[in-house]
C-alpha cells in the first residue's frame, strides 16, 4: 500500500465533481472520434478493409443509437495500433495520418495479426473477469478472491505485488487507510501487515475524491518529490518501481484501494486502466459481500466456542442454523435421559474449605463432561453436583439408548481417575450414581423471551431423576424402556420392582454392569 503515491496519473481525466465518478465520452464525442479514425485508416488502407468496415459499422450503430460500446472500444484500440498516435500538449490523443503513406500488403498482414492479438487479449480479460464474478457469487472470503486475482492475472496486468487497504475510522474518529491484504512474488517485504496512515491530506485522498485509477511509473522520482511518504519508502525497499492504484467503490462509497505494483519502471499504461477498474469494481462487490459473510462466520464461531462448552457441536449447529429469531416452544422427541449425582457430597463438603469444594467439583464435572461429549450427549444442566444429559436431541439417532448406556459405564470407569487426581490434592474420594430412562419428551426452546435455553421436559425426565435417586455410588440403574432398547448387548446384575415417589404401582429397574465388552468397574458404595 502507498498512502502517498502522487497527485494524479498521467493524462488523467478531470472529474466534474469531487464526489462523482468521471463522465464517460458522450455519443457525439465517440462519433467524432470514429470519423477521425476511419479517415486515418482510409488514408493507409483500402476502403474495403475489414477493420475500416468494422469501424464504419460501429459509427452507424452509434448514429442509430444501437451500438455495442465494448465492441467499439476493441476496434478503436486496433485502429490506434495500426495508425500512428501521440499525445498533444493538452494530453489528448492525436492521430497522425495526413502524411502517412498507404499501408503495404505486408504491413496489412502485420496489422491484422496485431488486431487478432488485441482481440485475444480482450477475450482473456473477459474470461478472467468472469472468473472473478463467479468467485463473488460463490460467497468465498475476500482473501480467497484476492488470491485468485494474484494467481491468474499475471498475463493481463504486470505486477510483482498486489495489496489492498481499507478505509476505517481510528479511535479518534479520523478516516484511516489500513492494509487488509497483500501478496508478493518475492519473500522480503517491508510494509508491515498492519500498516495504517491517515487518509486526510494524503495522495490517496485525491484518488478517493476523483475515483480515478492512478499510475505512478517512477516511484523513486516520486519519493524525491515526497520524501515523507513512508509507505513509498517501504515498497521501494522491496524493489518496487511502479504502481497502479484504483479506488474500491461499493454502494457509491469509496471503501478502500487496491494496488498493483511492479519492480519495473514504466510498467503501467492507459490500456491497463480499464481492466484494472473493472477488477476493482468486482472486488468492491466481493468485499461488501465477504465482510458480511466473515462477520457472520466469526460470530457463529464465537457462539459455537462458548455454546460448545455446554452442548455438543450438533446442538450448537442446530441452534445456529435456525432461520429467523429463536422462538419458545418445541416438538415431541424420543430421547434417553441420563441423570448422575455424587453420593454424600453435601455432608462431605461441609468439612472442606470452599476452595477445596469447588476444586473437587470442577475436577469431577470436567471429566464427566468429556465422556458425555465423546458419546454425543447434550449436557442439559448442571445442578450442584448433579448432571443431566440427553441423547437424541437435536438430532435423533437409532443408537441413542445404546450410546447413553455406554456413556454411563465409561463415566463410572472415569471416577477412578477423578479420585486419583483428588488424592494428589488431598481431596476425598467421590462416588456417583446414575439413572437412565427412555421416553417421549418435548424438546425445544424453554424459558422467556428475555432468557431461553434448549432443553427437554416431560415425565421421562422426572422418572430418570427418580431412578437415579435409587442408585448407590458406582451403580447404573435403567428403566424398562431403556433396557428393552439395549437388552441384546448389555449384561445386568439384576432386576428390581421399586415404588417411586409420585408414581402409582411399582417400576421395574435394571442394574447395568456391562455393554458390548465394557464393564462398569467403579467401586459400588451405599448411598
Amino acid at each position: 500500500m502507498s498512502e502517498n503515491r502522487g497527485n494524479s496519473r498521467p493524462h488523467a481525466r478531470r472529474a466534474s465533481q469531487s464526489t462523482q465518478r468521471p463522465n464517460r465520452p458522450g455519443r457525439e464525442q465517440i462519433i467524432r472520434h470514429l470519423r477521425i479514425e476511419i479517415a486515418a485508416l482510409e488514408s493507409r488502407l483500402d476502403g474495403r478493409n475489414q477493420l475500416v468496415q468494422s469501424l464504419r459499422d460501429q459509427l452507424n450503430a452509434h448514429q442509430t443509437r444501437n451500438a455495442d460500446e465494448r465492441r467499439t472500444q476493441i476496434f478503436r484500440r486496433a485502429a490506434h495500433d495500426m495508425v500512428g498516435a501521440k499525445r498533444g500538449a493538452d494530453g489528448q490523443l492525436q492521430l497522425e495520418f495526413t502524411t502517412a503513406p498507404p499501408l503495404p500488403a505486408k504491413d496489412m498482414g502485420e496489422a491484422l495479426v496485431a488486431l487478432s492479438d488485441r482481440l485475444d487479449q480482450k477475450f482473456a480479460e473477459i474470461r478472467a473477469l468472469s472468473e472473478i464474478t463467479e468467485q463473488v457469487n460463490s460467497g468465498v472470503f475476500f482473501e480467497e478472491v484476492l488470491d485468485q486475482v494474484f494467481e491468474n492475472f499475471d498475463d493481463l496486468i504486470p505486477y510483482d505485488r498486489i495489496g489492498v487497504a481499507l478505509i476505517e475510522d481510528n479511535k479518534s474518529g479520523d478516516a484511516t487507510v489500513r492494509v487488509r491484504w497483500s501478496r508478493a512474488k518475492y519473500r522480503e517485504t517491508h510494509v508491515p501487515g498492519d500498516y495504517a496512515a491517515l487518509l486526510k491530506n494524503s495522495s490517496l485522498q485525491t484518488v478517493a475524491d476523483t475515483r480515478e485509477p492512478r499510475i505512478l511509473n517512477d516511484l523513486e522520482a516520486y519519493l524525491k518529490a515526497k520524501p515523507k511518504s513512508l509507505s513509498t519508502r517501504h515498497v521501494l525497499q522491496e524493489g518496487i518501481k511502479a504502481s497502479l492504484t484504483c479506488p474500491l467503490v461499493a454502494r457509491d462509497k469509496v471503501i478502500g484501494f487496491i494496488f498493483f505494483s511492479s519492480r519495473q519502471k514504466n510498467a503501467y499504461h492507459d490500456q491497463h486502466v480499464e481492466l484494472f477498474s473493472q477488477i476493482a469494481g468486482e472486488l468492491a462487490l466481493t468485499l461488501e459481500k465477504s465482510r458480511a459473510y466473515e462477520e457472520l462466520y466469526l460470530r457463529n464461531e464465537f457462539i459455537r466456542k462458548v455454546f460448545g462448552q455446554y452442548v455438543t457441536n450438533e446442538v450448537a449447529e442446530y441452534v445456529l442454523n435456525q432461520n429467523g429469531p429463536l422462538e419458545l416452544g418445541g416438538d415431541r422427541r424420543t430421547v434417553t435421559v441420563l441423570m448422575a449425582d455424587l453420593r454424600g457430597f453435601t455432608p462431605m463438603s461441609e468439612g472442606l474449605a470452599p476452595e477445596a469444594v469447588v476444586d473437587a467439583l470442577n475436577s469431577y464435572l470436567s471429566a464427566m463432561t468429556d465422556v458425555i461429549m465423546k458419546y454425543g450427549g447434550s449436557i442439559d444442566n448442571f445442578i450442584g453436583d448433579a448432571i443431566m444429559a440427553v441423547f437424541g436431541v437435536p438430532v435423533a439417532k437409532p443408537d441413542d439408548a445404546e450410546r447413553a448406556v455406554a456413556c454411563a459405564i465409561e463415566m463410572q470407569n472415569a471416577m477412578a481417575q477423578v479420585n486419583a487426581n483428588n488424592a494428589e490434592r488431598g481431596l476425598p474420594n467421590l462416588a456417583m450414581g446414575i439413572g437412565l430412562n427412555t421416553g417421549e419428551v418435548v424438546a425445544g426452546n424453554i424459558g422467556s423471551d428475555r432468557r431461553m435455553k434448549y432443553s427437554v421436559i416431560g415425565a421421562p425426565v422426572n422418572l430418570a431423576a427418580r431412578i437415579e435417586a435409587m442408585s448407590s455410588g458406582g451403580q447404573i440403574l435403567a428403566s424398562d424402556s431403556t433396557f428393552e432398547a439395549v437388552k441384546d448387548i448389555v449384561q445386568t446384575d439384576g432386576r428390581l420392582n421399586v415404588q417411586l415417589k409420585g408414581i402409582d404401582g411399582t417400576v421395574p429397574i435394571h442394574e447395568i454392569s456391562r455393554i458390548d465388552g465394557r464393564n462398569a468397574t467403579a467401586e459400588k458404595k451405599t448411598s
